[in-house]
């Protein structure tokens, strides 16, 4: 993830993707923005979904919390719990 404001890491600007295939991840590596992420969130047909992914102990990937859009006052922020704090959080995952 990207973040706007290092080193605060309050706002995330953009997220690397990859598809999910069950007990592994696709190759390719797909950009979103925050927008596009809590659009796809927030559509009717939930074509797409987000989860923040691990590398387990073995070198396997592990799938994480789901990501949600949490509405805080007038801002949407993309975290994995609803917790009202005015940030985007995924966790410790890498930046770049």
């Amino acid at each position: 993830m990207h973040y706007a404001d290092e080193p605060d890491r309050k706002h995330i600007v953009e997220v690397k993707t990859h598809k999910d295939l069950d007990d592994k991840i696709g190759g390719d590596t797909y950009s979103f923005s925050k927008d596009e992420v809590i659009r796809y969130i927030e559509s009717i047909d939930h074509r797409r979904t987000f989860c923040t992914i691990y590398k387990n102990q073995e070198g396997n990937w592990n799938k994480g919390k789901q990501v949600i859009a949490d509405p805080v006052g007038q801002e949407k922020y993309i975290k994995t719990e609803h917790n009202g704090i005015k940030a985007d959080n995924l966790g410790n995952l890498s930046t770049y």
